[in-house]
Order: structure tokens, then C-alpha cells, then sequence
């Protein structure tokens, strides 16, 4: 096989920086669930996949502590190390798989274990030696930040996927290069959708998101929908493929994704109230919201704060304006059909 393994590389990954990676975002997270996130001021970082090495070149650059990744696209670690030349950040980058990275004798104990995407798209095979590189390499107390795809709300799509893959494997997209792969494959799939199909007209929603898909770039699609490997799961998946890392669920990385009260609605509320298994809850509510993508913090070791030790540590937090008080937005959004007003 070659040495892709399946993942789409005849283009790259899309360039994009993802906040929530941030350590300084982890602690605040963190605060945010009354844990104790016990990084220290100068964490030792990685980052499995980092694509085009936008985040963990920022992250680097802007704050102290020494940051590895590896991205087994050797274009895109390329791309990454051109950054890390520019900002003289303390980097070490790679273009080794995971099973190389995980044979690796020069790699410290990590504080921080981060992965964006990439579990999605990748064999059970990798998604184990992912899990076995947490189990030995992150620190007791250390974050693992994973996130993925989920169900329910990829479950209306899932066909949609299916059609673009069979188009890459079946029809004439080997002939008309990555870019002109895609285009056709999105056609074919709105070819489907305009003769009749009944599955188009009793799922509204996957036609909705063809319409979505036609606006997206070909380097996105084909990272997102053109991969050999295709992984989708529950939350409590995720907590069953995590049982041998040591790792606790926190919560999630978006600082609003846990408020309920922003998110649910009164009955929704109430029946999380009854339901005392956190496993069975966090699945609940990805149903209540019909989420598709989650961004979850685990740790390895989580203390929980006393009362006054959250109040204090709240206290304590320093908080920097970084655009004038005037375009700050006055409602925050909290999923369809509600929002909450900014005080």
C-alpha cells in the first residue's frame, strides 16, 4: 500500500488556525468545569496532524513551552517548518506517521497530547497507536484535546459521503485530476438528488448540505469527505476506544458548549437533571443539540476545586480587551433559534 494508507494527499490540507488548541484556552476551559488543569507556564506540547502547522506554529510563537506535531504529509510539514523558520519558535516538526512517531526514542513526556480532526479520518489501526501514544508519553495531570466527527448529526449526511467515494473509486474523477474529482463528484451527487430521488425528498437536511458542500474548497472537501478511512461514533465511543489512556472526560474545549442554559431548552434541561451516568448524559445532549462535531477535553489525573479554590481561581484570571468595546457583538450564539444576551 502506499504510503498514504488511503488519506487524501493530491491536495493539501486547508490552511486554519484553531483557538480552542491553545494552552492558554485549555486552562481557561478547564476553569471553566471547576478542574485544575496543572499545566505549567511552559508546557511541553504536541500536536498529532497539525496539516499546514498553522495552530501549533501560532501557539508556539506566542506563548512559552517547547512544541512538537508531525504530520505525516511531508509538503505540509514543508509549509509548517517555513513558519517555524520565521518565528525562531522552539519547534520540532516531522513527516512521520504515527507508528513512527510512537517508536520516536527522543520524545519528553507531553503535558499536552492535541488532535484536530484527525481521528476521523484515520484506520482503527492509527486510532490505536494514538491511544497508546496518550497512555505512555502524556504527563499524569496532562490534557489530552481531541476532536472529531460525531453522530447523531452526521447520520443524515452519511450517504452523501458515500456517493462522492463511490464517484472517486468508480467513476471518471481519476481522469480529471483532484480538483475536477471533486467538482464531479459534488455533480454526480446533485445528479442523484434532481431524478427522483426519494431519499433527498424525505431527508430535506442532505440536500440542505450538498447546497453547503457546493460552496466549499476542493481542499477542504477532499480531506473532510475523500479519505479510504471514514470514522464516525458516539461520545461514549470515543470514552470506550480512551479506557486503557488513564483519561477523565472534562468537558468541551468551546467555552459555551457546555452551558446548558444557553443551549437547551427547559425539557431538555430537565431530563440531563435525571439522567446520573455522565457517559449517558454527554450522549443526551448530543442528541438535544443533534451534534455533529465535538471538541472534547480529557485528563489524565483531573482534580476537582473546592468552591472557594474555583472562586479564587476565577479571581485570579486575567482577562486583555483585544478589539475596541464597540465591536464586541451584544448576543451570543447558542444554536438555532437562540441566542443569549452579552452583559
Amino acid at each position: 500500500m502506499a504510503w498514504s494508507y488511503g488519506y487524501f494527499t493530491d491536495l493539501n490540507y486547508s490552511h486554519g488556525y484553531y483557538s480552542e488548541m491553545n494552552p492558554a484556552m485549555l486552562r481557561l476551559a478547564c476553569l471553566g468545569q471547576a478542574i485544575e488543569s496543572q499545566l505549567c507556564d511552559e508546557p511541553t506540547y504536541l500536536e498529532l496532524g497539525f496539516g499546514q502547522g498553522v495552530s501549533i506554529n501560532i501557539h508556539a510563537a506566542g506563548s512559552a513551552g517547547s512544541y512538537w506535531g508531525t504530520d505525516f504529509n511531508p509538503a505540509q510539514t514543508v509549509e509548517a517548518r517555513k513558519l517555524a523558520a520565521a518565528s525562531g519558535a522552539d519547534l520540532h516538526l516531522f513527516d512521520d506517521s504515527f507508528e513512527e512517531l510512537a517508536s520516536r526514542k527522543d520524545l519528553p513526556d507531553f503535558d499536552v497530547i492535541a488532535l484536530h480532526g484527525v481521528w476521523s479520518w484515520i484506520s482503527e489501526r492509527n486510532r490505536k497507536i494514538i491511544t497508546d501514544i496518550i497512555r505512555r508519553k502524556l504527563r499524569p495531570g496532562g490534557i489530552a484535546y481531541i476532536s472529531y466527527n460525531c453522530l447523531p448529526g452526521w447520520a443524515p449526511v452519511i450517504p452523501i459521503r458515500e456517493l462522492m467515494s463511490l464517484y472517486q473509486d468508480c467513476g471518471e474523477g481519476k481522469n480529471r485530476g483532484p480538483s475536477g474529482m471533486i467538482e464531479g463528484a459534488l455533480q454526480f451527487v446533485g445528479d442523484v438528488a434532481k431524478a427522483g430521488s426519494i431519499y433527498f425528498q424525505e431527508n430535506p437536511i442532505a440536500g440542505h448540505h450538498l447546497k453547503h458542500l457546493t460552496k466549499q474548497g476542493p481542499n477542504y472537501l477532499a480531506h473532510e469527505y475523500l479519505n479510504a478511512d471514514w470514522h464516525l461514533g458516539h461520545f461514549s465511543d470515543m470514552v470506550r476506544s480512551l479506557e486503557d489512556t488513564k483519561l477523565s472526560f472534562v468537558g468541551s474545549a468551546s467555552l459555551l458548549g457546555g452551558i446548558d442554559a444557553l443551549r437547551l431548552s427547559e425539557d431538555g434541561r430537565k431530563l440531563l437533571s435525571q439522567i446520573g451516568h455522565p457517559v449517558m448524559r454527554e450522549t443526551v445532549r448530543d442528541y438535544l443539540l443533534n451534534r455533529r462535531f465535538r471538541s472534547d477535553i480529557f485528563i489524565k489525573g483531573p482534580r476537582k476545586l473546592t468552591d472557594s479554590e474555583h472562586r479564587d481561581a476565577w479571581h485570579a484570571q486575567a482577562f486583555v480587551l483585544v478589539k475596541p468595546s464597540a465591536d464586541i457583538p451584544k448576543k451570543i450564539p447558542c444554536g438555532p433559534g437562540r441566542s443569549g444576551t452579552a452583559s
